[in-house]
């Protein structure tokens, strides 16, 4: 559902270009740009529950600042970016079967960001929509959570597989790990937007923001816990490219 909102969302924007194409319009910017300050909240979170069984998952939450320059804007935002798994796990692999048994391994992971970004808006006016492209710096830090735990499931005598839940009477060892690294953040993004205006001092902004980060990794924040050795290889950076948050922004001009 969320890549269907972003694909209208995009089709719409490239309509309204070629319409202003085929149509000059007067470039200078509308009377509503006297009002130099804006000041903006993400309603993307609210409105989360409405495209995602998972309100929790890839959420970004940011307020924004900008000031005008004629036809472009400087911004500044602070920002909040996690992906938290309400379910029970991420996915699980089997790691052990007999006739008569058969292992899982669960894994979650949990994931938040937060970040300061500093850049520029460059606007196009269209009669009382306005479109912009926008390109930030990105520099923050990140926490990143993994852990797995060991399910196994014995056939009874009717073929059923049930759940086994009390390991003392067991020889069955229950495995289960955990680990917790820290991460400074630095990176890019790029926005594609339109500007609604509801009134001089009140606009709805629909954008799409592209972003590239990379993961300096710091330090472990839990001491690790992992017999099975999943996580041999979570203490290295890396580079991480998400093709777009979709924000739903309220901007009121002051």
């Amino acid at each position: 559902m969320k890549s269907k909102l972003t694909l209208f969302l995009l089709l719409n924007m490239f309509s309204l270009l070629i319409l202003s194409q085929d149509n000059p319009v007067d470039t200078s910017l509308i009377q509503y740009e006297s009002e130099r300050n804006y000041f903006g909240i993400n309603l993307s979170p609210l409105m989360a529950g409405f495209f995602n069984e998972n309100i929790y998952s890839n959420i970004k939450s940011n307020l924004i600042y900008k000031r005008n320059f004629g036809n472009f804007n400087l911004r500044a935002s602070l920002n909040y970016l996690n992906d938290l798994n309400t379910k029970d796990y991420n996915f699980r692999v089997p790691v052990s079967s007999s006739d008569s048994s058969i292992s899982f391994r669960n894994f979650y992971s949990d994931y938040n960001q937060y970040d300061i970004r500093f850049g520029f808006e460059k606007i196009r006016n269209l009669s009382s929509v306005r479109f912009h492209f926008g390109i930030d710096a990105i520099i923050g830090f990140s926490k990143q959570k993994y852990n797995y735990s060991d399910e196994y499931f014995f056939k009874d005598s009717l073929g059923n597989y049930s759940l086994n839940t009390n390991f003392s009477n067991s020889s069955l060892l229950e495995f289960n790990g955990e680990i917790s690294s820290n991460y400074t953040v630095a990176g890019m993004d790029i926005s594609f937007g339109m500007d609604l205006f509801l009134s001089q001092s009140l606009l709805l902004t629909l954008q799409i923001t592209p972003q590239f980060s990379y993961f300096i990794f710091n330090s472990y924040d839990l001491p690790n816990s992992d017999p099975m050795k999943e996580y041999n290889n979570y203490d290295k950076s890396y580079s991480d490219f998400k093709l777009g948050y979709f924000d739903l922004m309220m901007i009121y001009k002051f």
